[in-house]
């Protein structure tokens, strides 16, 4: 088909359709305050943000589960591409991050939208977004706004706020910085504002304010050459494409300071498909209800299977609701893929600032943790069931939580969701549909909670569970979300890689205020061996041995009382520390790398930021799947064979018996099942090993 025939085509509808429903959206005020002015809405505010969307179109997309709940099928449709190619993430229509009022604009205006106004070469810009333009872009910057009002990833800025550190590395889809329309009667123009751009500002322009973002836990992750480009997007497409845009100056004015441009219909972008947008705008509503009238706090509950984007809507959740309340708590059960710290925790954090990044952006101290020391339930879930139930009781029902579950969906992974859900008790359940339908959970109606047994506690129709815990009725506000690939990751890097990311992000604050040191430049604390006791939690090593399995590794730093202790307690070695047996169910601080064992003195060297009052009360040493990332490794001034690095042993050579013993603790006795079962996870009494 002939180009200009193509563009024709595609730009008369919009056009008028994006006139009128950008006036209509201008038209949504509330009734004047106590101080006489004209107010927008937060509803205008919540459709401009793309939460409230198009009633007709989510009529189309609604259909009923049941008398109580609705089904939202959340496919997002596919748009025609720039290029005139039918793809999925090049699109401005319905599966935008903005409502078709908005996101159609840049699709019918044949010059660059905007503009960059140098402010410090190579620090600072001043981007002028006009005809509210959204600009997709990846890389990182510090975003405020200057004039008019931005949403990015659940975030709304407007002018007079605090910056916002957002990041979006290639790893990861791209984001968007999205203008949101403005009341005309109440736009204010500030003198600096009028200083770089005039007295006459148009109505639909907004103004950012652009930084070069300098964070040390994010820089010290950069620094070694394996993670050095991530944040890097070399734009394979014409030069043409940018300038639609902006120009190619403007965009390499902003490629100084790390923030590309992207406007490649080929590059994956993150989209909140407009009936996301729907069901989440009503349990904001909710959440809204419950700050403002003081009523119980929400709690969500995020389930779906591996990459059907759970993260990435639980980061989005925490955004949107930090909108309305002081802090957000989120719980993560994902031991293999976590948020907050380094992988193999479970950990309740509270949250009170964006989180506009992938996890090794934003690692922090959670509120309460415990070192479950796997990366996967499945060898030890009851002791997984006990973590749950210790952090989660650390959550006081002061503001909303959020929590996070594995993706594990088939056989034992289901019954532990199960568990959880029993356990959290949550007020909403959101479940995720990907569309590899083989890794999705069954449908979470009321029926099935209260019939499908989880591996600890039984189903709803018995009182209590195999420890004798009461079983209490749940009866969750359920949504289902079919995501599509558009809220999921796009990358090539593995989930190891992501773990040693976070991993580093956490040990960056051993480093000095200044440069980057190799680990054994930075100076250890010693620990007495009579201090502490020792544990290896993911292989069964003999107490003459675990020595060299600590040293060089990574542990977490905990705090046990005295009774686990002593239920625990193994024997201790001649002269040495006291092992355990089993690993304790306590609280963590946090990690350290142990540098080296003093033999002679009995002490170990411990690589830690763990706060000094907190160091004094640990008196755990859990080694698990943890280790230290090989980059770091490989990174030590050392000439000649790095220890623990370079060796000719191999575990699949000559040597039997030199690889530790995998425990399975996995083994259900056997009980009684009731109706709704599907029999996955149990064993007969012969305690055959599961299948999973």
């Amino acid at each position: 088909m002939d180009q200009a025939v193509r563009k024709k085509r595609k730009r008369g509808p919009r056009k008028s359709k994006a006139e009128e429903r950008a006036k209509a959206l201008r038209s949504i005020t509330d009734s004047k305050g106590s101080n006489g002015q004209t107010t927008v809405s937060r509803k205008a505010v919540a459709e401009a943000a793309g939460l409230i969307p198009d009633q007709n179109l989510v009529k189309n997309v609604q259909s009923k589960l049941s008398t109580k709940h609705e089904r939202l099928n959340l496919q997002s449709a596919k748009t025609l591409a720039p290029s005139g190619h039918d793809t999925q993430h090049g699109g401005r229509g319905s599966n935008s991050a903005l409502p078709d009022s908005l996101s159609a604009v840049s699709s019918t205006l044949g010059h660059p939208t905007c503009r960059v106004i140098e402010q410090k070469h190579g620090e600072e810009y001043i981007l002028v977004i006009e005809h509210c333009q959204e600009v997709c872009f990846h890389g990182k910057a510090l975003v405020s706004c200057l004039h008019g009002s931005v949403f990015i990833y659940g975030c709304t800025l407007h002018p007079g706020q605090k910056p916002l550190p957002v990041y979006a590395p290639r790893t990861h889809s791209a984001l968007f910085i999205t203008p949101l329309p403005q009341d005309e009667e109440q736009v204010v123009v500030s003198e600096h504002v009028k200083q770089l751009l005039g007295e006459d500002i148009k109505e639909d322009t907004v103004v950012v304010l652009l930084q070069k973002l300098k964070c040390p836990m994010v820089d010290y992750v950069t620094s070694v050459k394996e993670y050095a480009n991530v944040f890097y997007w070399e734009n394979k497409s014409k030069d043409k494409v940018v300038e639609r845009v902006m120009s190619l100056e403007d965009s390499k004015h902003l490629e100084s300071i790390g923030f590309h441009v992207v406007d490649d219909p080929s590059s994956p972008r993150l989209f909140t498909p407009e009936p996301v947008r729907s069901a989440l705008s009503d349990v904001m509503e909710q959440v809204e209800h419950a700050v403002t009238k003081g009523t119980t706090a929400p709690v969500i509950l995020l389930c779906g299977g591996k990459n059907s984007g759970k993260s990435t809507l639980a980061r989005f959740l925490i955004n949107l609701m930090l909108s309305s309340c002081e802090g957000v708590y989120h719980l993560e059960c994902d031991i293999g893929q976590t948020e907050f710290t380094p992988s193999g925790f479970v950990s309740l954090t509270h949250v009170n600032t964006p989180t506009v990044g992938p996890p090794f952006t934003h690692q922090k101290t959670p509120d309460r943790c415990c070192y479950y020391g796997h990366l996967s339930p499945g060898d030890d879930p009851d002791r997984y069931v006990r973590t749950v139930k210790y952090v989660h009781q650390g959550y006081r029902g002061d503001a909303p939580l959020i929590v996070n579950t594995m993706g594990w969906t088939q056989g034992m992974g289901l019954h532990l969701l199960m568990d959880t859900i029993h356990l959290v008790h949550p007020s909403h359940i959101l479940q995720l549909k990907g569309r590899k339908s083989a890794q999705d959970l069954p449908e979470l109606s009321p029926e099935y909670l209260h019939t499908q047994p989880g591996w600890t506690y039984a189903n709803i129709q018995e009182e209590t569970n195999k420890e004798g815990d009461d079983i209490i009725p749940i009866n969750p506000e359920l949504v289902y979300l079919q995501v599509g690939n558009d809220m999921t990751r796009h990358t090539w890097f593995t989930a190891s890689e992501f773990r040693s990311m976070a991993l580093m992000a956490t040990l960056s604050s051993l480093q000095p205020a200044r440069g980057v040191l190799p680990l054994n430049g930075l100076t250890p604390r010693a620990v007495p061996w009579t201090t502490v006791a020792v544990h290896v939690c993911n292989a069964d090593v003999p107490p003459s041995q675990i020595m060299y399995v600590l040293n060089a590794g990574v542990v977490a730093l905990c705090q046990a009382d005295d009774m686990e202790l002593s239920r625990l307690r193994q024997g201790a070695l001649p002269d040495g520390p006291v092992v355990l047996q089993d690993t304790p169910i306590c609280q963590a601080f946090g990690i350290g790398v142990v540098r080296g064992i003093d033999m002679e003195r009995r002490l170990f060297y411990i690589l830690t930021s763990v706060e000094e009052d907190r160091l004094l009360r640990i008196n755990v040493l859990l080694c698990g799947a943890l280790s230290v990332p090989t980059p770091l490794m490989l990174q030590q001034n050392v000439e000649g064979p790095v220890p623990y690095v370079t060796s000719d042993f191999s575990p699949d050579g000559d040597i039997f018996g030199a690889t530790p013993l995998r425990i399975r603790k996995n083994l259900q006795r056997e009980r009684r099942q009731t109706g709704g079962t599907s029999g996955m996870g149990f064993v007969s009494a012969n305690h055959q090993e599961l299948r999973t």
